[in-house]
C-alpha cells in the first residue's frame, strides 16, 4: 500500500508515499489533465469528408472517403456525445452543400490518421475482447465497440447469444461457451481479431440467471461507420452503388473483410480532395466523461494525440515520449518516479507513486486550468463510477471530495483532492491512495480507504 495526504506544507498521512505502484484507471489523472494541458480544453476532434475521382453534375464518380481525425465519440452514447443522428445529418449537409447526389463508388471508413496497433501490446489478453479494451482507430463507432444479448440454456448446453447493436452482419461467430449450473460463477468472455471477421465466445453463463449484456470489443470500427453511414445516405436519398469499405492495413480498400489484400489501393490522404468538415465535442467535455465513467478508449484517443501533437504523428509508442516529455515541462521528471505505458491505466506496466500524484495534482490545482480540471471529476454519490462510495457519509462532506477510482484484479486507488469547507484553497487537501497485489475482496478494501478519506475530509 502507498499513502500520501497533505495539505500546505502539513503531510497529513503518509506511507510508502515514494513507492511505485500499478494506477489502474488513476492513469487518467494524468491522461486528461495532460490532454487539457497540451492539447487544450476547446480542441475538438476533425472528420472530414473528401473524395477521390469527380464530381461532376451531382455525381461522385469516385470513391467517398469519411476521414477520421481521431474522434472518439462518433455513435458514443456518453452523455457528452452528440447522437448518431446528429452527427450523420451533419455528415450529409456537407454532401448537400456539395450537391452531391450519387456517389458511384465506395463510402470508406478511412483509419489512418492512428497508426496501428489500436490496443496496447502490454495489455492482459483476457481484456482485448470485452469494450474496455477496444483500442481507438482513425475512425471510430460506438467507442469500436459491440453488445451481445445472452440468455441461458439447459446446464452443459450453449447460451443463446444474439448480437444486439451495432449491426454487423459481417461477422462470424463461433459459440463454444456453455450453460453452467445455477449459480454457478459467470466466467464468459469473447475472442476476436483485427484480421478477420471471426468471434468466438468461451466461458460459462450460468443456469437460471436473467437475460444479460455482454459488452465487447470490434476491431473494425472505420468500417462500422462506412456501413452505418452508407445505410444513412441511402435511406435519406442518396444513391450510393458501390457499396461501402474501409482501408486494410496494408493500405488497400477492403469491401470485404475476408480479403483484406484484395481490391486497389487507397488513395493517399494528401491527394483526396476535401468536401469539407466536422467537429466533436469539446475536449473539456471528453475529458468529464473520461473521468466520471472511467472511459478507456476515450482515454487512450488522448494518449494517442500527444504523439501527433508534439511529433505530427499519431502512435503510441511515440506517445509515450510525449507524455514524459510533457511532464518534465511541468517540472514533473518521471525517471524514477513513474513510468508511462498506455493512457487509460490498463496496462499493468504503468508505475506511479503516490508522490508523484500528488505533485501532479498539486501542478494542476496551482495551474490556469484548476477549475476546468476539477469539473472533469467526479465526488462520490454523483453518476459516476463513484455512484456507491461514501454511501452513508453526509451530501456536504461529499460533494467537497473530487477524485477518481481506479481498479483491476487485486488493485484498489483513490486519487484527488479535497476541496476546503471555507473554500480557502490554501487548505485543499491532496490526496492518493494505492493498493496493490491485495487478495482480501475489493469492498473489504475499499471500506477503509472511504474511512480514510472521510478523516481526511473532517481534518480541522
Amino acid at each position: 500500500m502507498g499513502v500520501l495526504a497533505v495539505r500546505g506544507a502539513d503531510t497529513l498521512a503518509q506511507y510508502n508515499k515514494g513507492l511505485k505502484m500499478v494506477p489502474a484507471s488513476n492513469m487518467k489523472l494524468i491522461t486528461t489533465g495532460l490532454a487539457l494541458t497540451k492539447l487544450g480544453p476547446e480542441r475538438r476532434f476533425v472528420t472530414t469528408l473528401a473524395y477521390s475521382g469527380e464530381l461532376r453534375d451531382g455525381v461522385l464518380d469516385g470513391d467517398l472517403y469519411i476521414v477520421g481525425g481521431g474522434d472518439p465519440t462518433i455513435g458514443s452514447s456518453t452523455e457528452c456525445a452528440d447522437s448518431l443522428e446528429a452527427t450523420f445529418s451533419r455528415w450529409k449537409a456537407i454532401l448537400d452543400e456539395a450537391g452531391v447526389r450519387v456517389v458511384r463508388g465506395f463510402i470508406v471508413g478511412d483509419p489512418r490518421f492512428f497508426k496501428r496497433p489500436a490496443q496496447g501490446m502490454s495489455w492482459q489478453a483476457e481484456d482485448l475482447g470485452y469494450y474496455y479494451g477496444a483500442g481507438p482507430a482513425g475512425l471510430n463507432f460506438f467507442e469500436n465497440a459491440m453488445s451481445f444479448s445472452v440468455l441461458p440454456s439447459a446446464p452443459g448446453e450453449a447460451p443463446r447469444i444474439s448480437p444486439l447493436y451495432p449491426d454487423a452482419p459481417w461477422m462470424n461467430y463461433v459459440n463454444s461457451a456453455v450453460t453452467g449450473p445455477a449459480g454457478s460463477s459467470n466466467t464468459l468472455y469473447y475472442i476476436n481479431t483485427e484480421f478477420g471477421p471471426f468471434g468466438e465466445f468461451q466461458g460459462s453463463f450460468p443456469a437460471g440467471r436473467k437475460e444479460y449484456r455482454l459488452d465487447c470489443s470490434n476491431p473494425f470500427g472505420s468500417y462500422t461507420c462506412a456501413y452505418f453511414f452508407h445505410n444513412y445516405l441511402l435511406g435519406n436519398g442518396i444513391r450510393v452503388e458501390g457499396g461501402f469499405a474501409d482501408i486494410s492495413p496494408s493500405g488497400v480498400l477492403r469491401s470485404d473483410l475476408l480479403f483484406s489484400d484484395v481490391g486497389s489501393r487507397a488513395v493517399a490522404s494528401r491527394e483526396l480532395k476535401t468536401l469539407g468538415h466536422a467537429f466533436s465535442p469539446e475536449l473539456r467535455n471528453i475529458a468529464r466523461d473520461t473521468n466520471y465513467q472511467s472511459d478507456n478508449f476515450y482515454a487512450e484517443t488522448f494518449f494517442n494525440m500527444f504523439s501527433q501533437y508534439l511529433y505530427g504523428s499519431a502512435d503510441r509508442d511515440s506517445s509515450v515520449l510525449a507524455a514524459n516529455t510533457f511532464l518534465e515541462a511541468m517540472g514533473l521528471p518521471t525517471e524514477n518516479n513513474c513510468k508511462i505505458t498506455d493512457g487509460s491505466g490498463l496496462s499493468r506496466k504503468n508505475y506511479v507513486s503516490p508522490e508523484f500524484f500528488v505533485r501532479f495534482l498539486k501542478k494542476m490545482y496551482n495551474g490556469p486550468l484548476r477549475d476546468c480540471y476539477l469539473e472533469t471529476l467526479p465526488s462520490p454519490g454523483t453518476k459516476s463510477t463513484l455512484k456507491h462510495r461514501l454511501g452513508n457519509v453526509p451530501e456536504q462532506l461529499k460533494s467537497r471530495v473530487k477524485m477518481k477510482s481506479g481498479s483491476m484484479n487485486g488493485v484498489l486507488c483513490f486519487s484527488g483532492y479535497i476541496l476546503p469547507e471555507d473554500g480557502d484553497r490554501s487548505r485543499t487537501i491532496f490526496f492518493s491512495l494505492l493498493t496493490n497485489n491485495v487478495t482480501a475482496p475489493s469492498y473489504y478494501v475499499g471500506s477503509i480507504l472511504d474511512e480514510i478519506i472521510v478523516s481526511l475530509a473532517q481534518e480541522p
